[in-house]
This record gives structure tokens, C-alpha cells and sequence, in this order.
């Protein structure tokens, strides 16, 4: 995966051959080399799981097949302009970005399907923060599909005591963490025999 990383970021250093030859150094501005612009195909659970099981794709374009820690190296490494296409099966989810903060389209189509805290009963429209429902340090994917938004004592709830909204879209329960319906004790389709 290192050296996938590393073919992938290298950048061409700029300089001109025979530095000091010529007498003078040119004062005029160079333009600094742009980053390589990689585009990876990768089905969300394989990215959150950190593996593909069978029918999933993890692929760069152009390159083929790769391993979900070479995506995970690139994303890490921030050198190539990475872009994201995230998909379950065959169907794109959603081009994420690697941000933390949704994009402008992604902030007006949040504000205009949930004007709303998310959590059942509560009728709150303002200062409503928009919350990864897999935590961005662990994805370091901004997907408008996974994102919701709480008011800030429901968010309060899920950051500081692990309370949840229960699985789905849109309004919906809000849940402590002992409570059955809390998306950690669902048992994951690809978890091994006797896993939580």
C-alpha cells in the first residue's frame, strides 16, 4: 500500500535543470506543482468495515483493485486531490468529500429536508448541528446520506454519554445506550459468529 501511496502523491518538483547556470535567479513567481487528482470507487461498508466481502468494490480509476488500507493511506496522507465516490453495490450513494464540514449543496439539501432536530419530539429549528452518523475521525468522508442534524442537547447526548438515533433517515427515536434499539447492539450482517 506504501508504495501505491507514494506513485500516486509524488509531485513533480518544479525546478529547472541547472540552478545556478545562467547567472541570476529568476524572481518570477513559479507555479507550484498541483497535487495528482485520484478518483476511488469504494463501497461504504467495505470503507467502514475495513475490508470487502464479496461483491464490493475498492478501485482506483484508471489503476484497478486495491486494498481498502491503500484508500485508507491516501486519505490519511492528504497529498492527492482525492475524490470519493462512495457506492452500495452498483449504486452511487454519493460523492463524499474528505472534509469534516458538508459541502454548500450538501448544507442547503440538510437544511431543506431537516429543518428539524432530528430526534422524535423535538421541535427545535435552530442552532442545529450537523452530525456524522459514523464518526468522521474514523471515516474522513463527509457523505450527505450519513449526516444528520440534532440541536445542540441532542448533540450534546450523542458526544458526551453515547445516546443514539436509532437507524433509518429523517426524524426518528433518539435512544440511550442501554436501550435494545441502539444501532451498537445491532449485530452487523458481516460480524463474526458471537461479535456485538
Amino acid at each position: 500500500a506504501d508504495a501505491l501511496v507514494e506513485a500516486v502523491c509524488e509531485r513533480a518538483d518544479g525546478e529547472a535543470g541547472g540552478g545556478e547556470a545562467g547567472g541570476g535567479e529568476d524572481k518570477r513567481a513559479r507555479p507550484r506543482p498541483t497535487a495528482a487528482k485520484v478518483i476511488v470507487r469504494i463501497d461504504l461498508p467495505a470503507l467502514l468495515r475495513g475490508y470487502p466481502v464479496e461483491g464490493e468494490t475498492t478501485e482506483i480509476a484508471g489503476y484497478g483493485p486495491v486494498a481498502v488500507s491503500a484508500v485508507r493511506d491516501l486519505i490519511d496522507t492528504g497529498d492527492a486531490f482525492l475524490a470519493a465516490v462512495v457506492t452500495a453495490g452498483e449504486a452511487v450513494v454519493g460523492v463524499a468529500h474528505l472534509g469534516r464540514r458538508p459541502r454548500a449543496a450538501q448544507q442547503t439539501a440538510l437544511e431543506w429536508l431537516y429543518p428539524t432536530c432530528a430526534a422524535q419530539g423535538c421541535t427545535a429549528t435552530t442552532w442545529l448541528e450537523n452530525d456524522h452518523r459514523v464518526d468522521w475521525a474514523q471515516t474522513h468522508l463527509t457523505v450527505f446520506d450519513l449526516l444528520d442534524r440534532l440541536c445542540t442537547h441532542h448533540h450534546d447526548l450523542k458526544t458526551r454519554e453515547g445516546w443514539a438515533l436509532v437507524d433509518g433517515g429523517g426524524k426518528r427515536g433518539f435512544v440511550s445506550p442501554d436501550d435494545p434499539a441502539h444501532p451498537r447492539h445491532r449485530r452487523r450482517s458481516h460480524d463474526p459468529p458471537g461479535a456485538a
